[in-house]
């Protein structure tokens, strides 16, 4: 059980360095409108909340505890409704993954669960504004 513990750490915080130009996958310059600017307040705030929560004792870390699992579904919720690009939104899901490390490992498998891989495999990144 702790190794696989230690494992799935070491997993997050490699997952966590890759992505290691935060404020350039979130932040691009210059090309945020004002509704995506208020949904990553939004998300931002999410992340901070499941932060905080990861934090709270767990009996279970399969589970988590609720206040984990309540800002894991707000976070996805708004990730999926945000007009932002893939690309940020798998750096975001990276950094929502970091937060919670070791708390609730069903929560971190949703989080994997709904990176847009594929679809930034298939699309190409031209770097403009998300509408």
């Amino acid at each position: 059980m702790v190794l696989r513990g230690t494992a799935l750490l070491v997993c997050v915080l490699l997952l966590a360095a890759c992505g290691s130009g935060a404020k350039t996958a979130v932040h691009a310059k210059g090309c945020t409108s004002p509704k995506a600017a208020a949904s990553l307040r939004r998300i931002r705030a999410d992340t901070a909340a499941i932060r905080a929560a990861a934090n709270l004792p767990v009996k279970d870390t399969l589970k988590g505890n609720a206040a984990v699992s309540r800002a894991t579904d707000r976070f996805l919720l708004d990730v999926e409704t945000a007009p932002i690009d893939n690309l940020q939104r798998n750096r975001l899901i990276d950094l929502a993954a970091a937060a919670l490390v070791g708390s609730c490992e069903q929560c971190f498998q949703a989080l994997e669960a709904e990176r847009p891989i594929v679809t930034m495999v298939h699309a190409a990144h031209g770097g403009d504004c998300p509408k």
